[in-house]
């Protein structure tokens, strides 16, 4: 039996490189703005080293999504949760890490701490 999970992030952000690029100068002109602590801790102009090498070593599944993917996958009910962080077992997808305990985290060291608990 595997200890392999599903884990989902949902950025509280729209994706594509032209958000991107908006999404980056928001961060650094107004951060107490911007409405994304996930992506504000896992990337700066790119996925920050500690987060990413967090990933690539996980034997866990991840998949990382936006606003606009949410009907894609089923997710619409989450719309007023972002960021979130959400386990799926067997077609359910359960919370792992809400809105509120995303938008605490002052670091990506403060979430892998909390991943790491949690999984």
């Amino acid at each position: 039996m595997s200890n392999k999970k599903n884990i989902i992030f949902i950025y509280n952000a729209k994706g594509g490189q032209w958000n991107y690029l908006i999404d980056t100068l928001h961060k650094y002109l107004s951060p107490k703005t911007y409405e994304c602590n996930l992506c504000q801790i896992t990337y700066d102009l790119k996925m920050r080293k500690a987060w990413k090498d967090f990933i690539e070593e996980s034997p866990h599944d991840y998949k990382f999504l936006h606003l606009e993917e949410l009907s894609d996958f089923g997710l619409e009910g989450f719309i007023n949760d972002l960021p979130i962080c959400l386990e799926e077992l067997n077609g359910k997808h359960n919370v792992l890490i809400d809105k509120n305990e995303m938008n605490s985290f002052q670091d990506e060291f403060e979430l892998i701490e909390s991943l790491k608990k949690k999984l």
